[in-house]
């Protein structure tokens, strides 16, 4: 018996000469990873459905134990997102969204919200200029599944609601004035006053935050996906070596 799902291709391994382990998130059953055979042949009907960031609709055999692997009957490709594979920097930002992704749930947990988040945010690197704006955006939103919200009401070290001067990862929320120290980032006003709003998405309609700064505040949220978070990311350590976000 097969089960049909909708899913986001976030990763894929090579398996033998011509199939792939596929990994998918999907709207009915989350996370999940699947046999693919044969689908790296020219001749395979599937091959198109299983491309990186591709959302397709898959009937597979489903098995019954979440340590067995499922195996592909066939894929329907729905939306291809290949243009993000031809520019070298966008691809690495859109596989830092899928490790992000991926790492963020267990097997075969249904998370609508999430699966919305990533679906969005893909669809925004193809769509808008400034990916960067995008990626730091979904960064930001998807810390709380694992369980590090940022507070983001009062200043961490005093308590205190005025005179908000910056924003601290180590502390994980807003510094003021009084307990600024010389050691710690100032980042400009404006992109604190956007984390006092009430939804990140206003990053995606201001225009009055320096490049340059939007390029050290995701180089620091990299930083701490890896050391607070705990992730490990290929396409980090990437662009920490090539991508014009890290000279």
């Amino acid at each position: 018996m097969t089960t049909k799902v909708t899913g986001i291709v976030i990763n894929k391994q090579s398996y033998d000469d011509d199939s792939e382990i596929i990994t998918v998130f999907t709207k009915e059953l989350g996370k999940l990873a699947f046999f693919a055979p044969g689908v790296r042949k020219i001749t395979s009907k599937n091959q198109y459905a299983v491309q990186l960031l591709a959302t397709s609709e898959f009937e597979i055999f489903l098995s019954y134990q979440t340590s067995k692997l499922s195996k592909l009957k066939t894929g329907n490709l729905l939306i291809t997102r290949i243009k993000l594979t031809q520019n070298y920097d966008d691809y690495l930002l859109a596989t830092l969204l899928c490790e992000i992704t991926e790492q963020a749930v267990e097997e075969r947990f249904s998370d609508l919200k999430l699966y919305d988040l990533l679906s969005t945010a893909l669809n925004n690197l193809l769509a808008w200029e400034d990916n960067l704006t995008v990626v730091i955006v979904f960064m930001f939103q998807v810390l709380k599944w694992y369980g590090l919200q940022w507070n983001l009401t009062m200043c961490k070290r005093c308590g205190g609601k005025s005179n908000i001067k910056t924003i601290s990862f180590i502390e994980e929320g807003y510094i003021c004035k009084n307990c600024y120290l010389p050691t710690d980032y100032l980042f400009s006003i404006e992109l604190v006053k956007i984390f006092s709003m009430t939804s990140l998405d206003n990053f995606y309609f201001h225009n009055k935050i320096n490049v340059k700064e939007m390029i050290v505040l995701f180089k620091m949220l990299c930083e701490y996906y890896l050391t607070k978070v705990g992730i490990f990311s290929y396409s980090i350590y990437e662009m920490q070596k090539k991508s014009i976000y890290f000279k």
